[in-house]
């Protein structure tokens, strides 16, 4: 069955950045080739941060004037790609064939020769129509799916891809069931296998490797080389080694960005926005000498005129799309591409009942891309500009509006209208309890989740964002190699760093199993019993404070100051009394993940009592007998286990001990809650 039609786009109980507004959008560009407008009305005060920043001195009239005669305007959008001119700052990927179902792959091929723009193909292989359009860049990931000199060649330049944002420091996997004959034989794989890509390159572990490779692939194949890069803490650094390696520019892919499948706990943690790390890419380079001749791809949760106009001012020299080019084909954001059985033919299984229409695919990309290209022409009209270039960089064209001054400082913009970066409501929902119990991390597609700016967050730890290896050093993959997560107490070794809260036996049977500290005065298992080493419990804020023993920070005693916090400044101020290695602390509160455990062990704490994880968990079994309750309880602690060590392993952290109290494994997406916590600034 051909698919050439849009169906109605999932609805989300809890909101997030794909909302059924932009997916409109994108679809009304993909119709009628014309956006319905180019700029925004105005600042919005929650979302992204290019959704706060605005034009200054730009007239809506003169948009509008610029859109309506934007097929007549002499406006030079070409961007020069190594030897290549390209129309437009448009480059589209990159999305395996595999990932996708193999039409949606020929589509884009095509729509980017006809607009002149430029795709990735991703690492699954060369599709053999993809092979007959010239404006394709070929992907040298980590697995090296199908790769020879030949298929280097074919296109217009190659990636290096070290990672990608919807899960930096991880490594691709295609499911067995989706490797079909014809999948197998691109990747020359046996079919049915499990197309697993290593976490690193086993043969770039420093940016001097990458320089070596980088120098290798050009010289082989006489194209410009880029590397592929997620968006992370020290994004700066990465850049300017991508740059002193002679690449010819860096695809930085931020947090939020789409994929065919990602643990929640790395798309939700991992990684910084695109709009945190592209102005600070850029005034690092500018400040090293290393900016001209460079290019900057970014991409991550962009998809309308005005976030490219926002982007390059920002300091981009093109947009990465890859989730918006899916809506213009008609993705409805259902989060299962990992499954295989896509209701828009883009990510199911090669051979399922349907199949996407390349014509009709093809037809309405190109009137996607050649919408925003309108757009954009329309927003340089109103600036007075007739090329993209006069536009690079230029943050003095922008203010910012309901973000604080240290994040507009960091982002090299002016702030117009201070106000709370961070969206928290501590109404949320808990995450995903349901799906731990399983006993593995849970895997979702497609992304638009930013917790704290595309939706709410639950607390201010759920606005702190994880530290991931790229390039500088190599990421570990925890289900190949060691990941050690024990934990001590006053002597005794423990094999999690989790404490079993005191609300069933079942679950303290289970936590001792697992080599777990068990909270509760009825406590019968030795030194596994947290009253063995007298604690002193504490509300957070507590003036109470020890330089030797167990204190539990427990914020069901309520407090007056948040618990991260209070972990934070205890961690602190027994490290400057010099007493830190004589206290145990003990995280105890509303907790439910691995990243909560990782970013409460980067903040100071030795162990984390997550009692939010072990009450949802007992409300779903407690109905059941003494042995089914504690397998769940077992696999609730296994999953958050897994998670940690998969968040450990994206950073390149082999021990525990290794991050706790390392806050420099963290930044946060607001000013405010950084200077509470201790930590830098995303992008700082």
């Amino acid at each position: 069955m051909l698919v050439a039609s849009y169906i109605r786009p999932a609805i989300h109980r809890i909101p997030e950045f794909w909302s059924s507004e932009r997916i409109e959008y994108v679809r009304h560009c993909a119709m009628h080739g014309v956006p319905p407008y180019a700029l925004e009305d105005g600042p919005s005060r929650y979302g992204r941060i290019l959704d706060r920043l605005v034009f200054r001195d730009v007239r809506k009239g003169d948009v509008e004037e610029g859109l309506r005669k934007a097929d007549v305007l002499d406006i030079d959008l070409s961007v020069k790609f190594g030897e290549y001119y390209i129309n437009v700052p448009i480059y589209i990927g990159d999305m395996s064939f595999g990932a996708l179902s193999g039409n949606p792959n020929i589509a884009i091929a095509r729509a980017v020769d006809i607009v002149g723009a430029v795709a990735g193909i991703g690492e699954g292989g060369l599709h053999p129509e993809v092979a007959k359009q010239r404006n394709i860049v070929i992907q040298w990931a980590s697995a090296r799916f199908g790769i020879d000199v030949d298929m280097l060649r074919s296109g217009i330049g190659v990636s290096i891809k070290i990672g990608q944002g919807a899960k930096p420091g991880i490594g691709g996997h295609l499911p067995g069931r989706k490797v079909v004959p014809l999948i197998a034989q691109l990747r020359k794989i046996p079919p049915g296998s499990e197309a697993i890509s290593p976490a690193p390159h086993h043969d770039i572990y420093s940016i001097e490797d990458l320089a070596q490779r980088v120098k290798a692939l050009r010289l082989i194949t006489g194209r410009p080389v880029l590397v592929k890069v997620a968006a992370v803490n020290k994004i700066s650094f990465i850049a300017l080694g991508v740059a002193r390696s002679t690449a010819a520019g860096i695809v930085i892919d931020g947090a939020g960005a789409g994929t065919g499948a990602t643990p929640i706990a790395a798309r939700d943690n991992l990684g910084i926005p695109i709009d945190y790390a592209t102005p600070v890419v850029d005034q690092w380079l500018r400040s090293d000498g290393a900016r001209d001749g460079f290019l900057i791809i970014s991409g991550g949760m962009l998809y309308s005129a005005s976030d490219i106009a926002k982007m390059l001012a920002l300091g981009a020299n093109m947009v990465n799309l890859g989730t918006a080019a899916l809506l213009a084909m008609g993705c409805i954001m259902c989060h299962t591409c990992h499954v295989g059985n896509c209701p828009t033919a883009l990510t199911n299984m090669i051979g399922f009942n349907k199949i996407l229409d390349i014509e009709w695919g093809t037809h309405h990309l190109v009137n996607y891309i050649q919408a925003l290209t309108r757009g954009l022409k329309a927003i340089l009209y109103a600036l007075g500009m007739t090329s993209i270039r006069e536009l690079v960089g230029r943050r003095d064209l922008l203010e910012a509006h309901h973000i604080d001054g240290k994040v507009g400082e960091v982002l090299g913009v002016d702030v117009a209208e201070e106000g709370e970066t961070a969206w928290i409501d501590s109404g949320v929902h808990a995450p995903y309890t349901s799906e731990l119990i399983k006993g593995e991390p849970p895997i979702i597609g497609m992304g638009g989740v930013l917790p704290g700016l595309t939706r709410p967050a639950r607390r201010m730890l759920d606005v702190l964002r994880i530290e991931a290896a790229q390039v500088t050093h190599p990421s570990v993959d925890p289900y190949r190699e060691d990941v050690a997560v024990y934990a001590r107490i006053n002597g005794t070794y423990l094999d999690v760093p989790i404490v079993v809260p005191p609300i069933d036996r079942a679950a303290a049977t289970a936590g001792f199993g697992l080599g777990a500290l068990i909270d509760g005065d009825d406590c019968t298992f030795g030194e596994y019993c947290l009253n063995r080493y007298s604690p002193i419990r504490v509300s957070p804020g507590s003036t109470a404070l020890t330089y030797g023993g167990v204190i539990v920070i427990d914020e069901r005693m309520g407090g007056s100051m948040a618990l991260e916090e209070a972990v934070s400044r205890l961690d602190m101020e027994l490290r400057r009394v010099g007493t830190r290695d004589r206290v145990v602390i003990i995280a105890a509160g509303s907790f439910y993940t691995g990243a909560d455990i990782y970013r409460l062990a980067a903040l100071g704490a030795d162990l984390v009592e997550p009692y939010g994880a072990f009450e949802d968990t007992y409300m779903k079994v407690k109905g059941l007998d003494h042995v089914q309750r504690r397998d769940k309880y077992e696999k609730l602690m296994l999953a958050l286990v897994k998670e940690l060590k998969l968040l450990m392993g994206a950073g390149g952290i082999t021990d525990f001990y290794h991050m706790v109290g390392n806050r420099d494994l963290l930044r946060s997406l607001s000013g405010n809650v950084a200077s509470m916590l201790g930590v830098k600034v995303a992008g700082e």
